[in-house]
This record gives structure tokens, sequence and C-alpha cells, in this order.
């Protein structure tokens, strides 16, 4: 809270360890957190001040560093030893891999959105920068309601667009 500067320990107890790297706001409001060594994708409500795993089994380990969200309202997850890009649906609360195979071993830890809606994932390990070219880049989502007025530039499919 940063009108107390305090913090408090809210929602159910989510697997601890390695389990999530990082962090996306959905338009919701919700946070999406970024499986790791989780098999499953985190998700946060902070109107409702609850966290869950939703979505099917995810296998591997050290599988993805960072998200973005995507124009349509998905989430690209960055491969880590993954081996592919994680894409996760919030309208449908599913995950799924796309891509040609990403060479594994800590490859990226983070991508930024481009303004033409490709994702450039910066490098760790890797020896090059990998840019992902999701299928729809039109925008999928509209910024209003419950969203407190501080996030709609954020959220806004056409953010950092200049």
């Amino acid at each position: 809270d940063p009108a107390t500067d305090t913090f408090s320990l809210v929602g159910p107890t989510l697997p601890g360890g390695y389990t999530y790297r990082g962090g996306v706001l959905l338009p919701s409001g919700k946070v999406v957190f970024v499986p790791y060594e989780a098999d499953k994708v985190g998700v946060f409500d902070p109107a409702t001040e609850t966290s869950s795993t939703v979505g099917n089994t995810i296998s591997g380990t050290f599988k993805y560093f960072g998200g973005v969200l995507l124009p349509s309202g998905k989430v690209a997850f960055v491969s880590y030893n993954a081996g592919n890009v994680g894409i996760f649906d919030p309208a449908t609360d599913t995950f799924s891999t796309v891509g040609a195979s990403i060479s594994t071993n800590n490859m990226y830890r983070g991508g930024v959105l481009l303004p033409s809606g490709k994702v450039v994932f910066a490098p760790y390990i890797a020896d090059t920068v990998e840019v992902f070219e999701p299928g729809n880049v039109e925008p999928g989502y509209t910024v209003s309601g419950g969203v407190p007025d501080s996030w709609r530039a954020l959220l806004s499919p056409h953010f950092n667009k200049f």
C-alpha cells in the first residue's frame, strides 16, 4: 500500500521455489505470472486479492523468463529453456506453444512489444536477438471499465507506438 508504505500477503498460497519469473498486467486488471518451474500459469486478481493456477499442464524446467502483453490480449512468454514461445490466452485460460524451435539453455530474459506488434526477446546467453511475430497484431481489446485510470496508457494496444 503506497499510502502507508506497507505490504501484506494476500490470496491462497501458490507453490514456492523458483515457480514464476515475471508478471504481466492484463487489460482486465489481473496479473499473469510467467511459469518458470511452475506447471501451470499463475493468475492474481487484485480486485478480490486471490491467486490461482489455470490452464493445461506445462512440462519442462526453467521454461519462461518474462512475458509480453500482445495486441490480441494474449500473453507471449519469453523462452528461457522452453525451446518455444509460450502463449497464454486469458479469455480461455489456455496455454499453447507456437513458432519454430528455439535453442535452449538460458537463451532469453524478457521481451519488448514493438510498434509493429512484433516482440523482441532480449538475449541472455543467446548470441542473437529473437524476434517473434504473432499471427494477429490487430488490437483485440480496449481499455475501459474497472481499470484504474493510471493503468489505461500501459494497457493500451497502442502504448509506446509513436
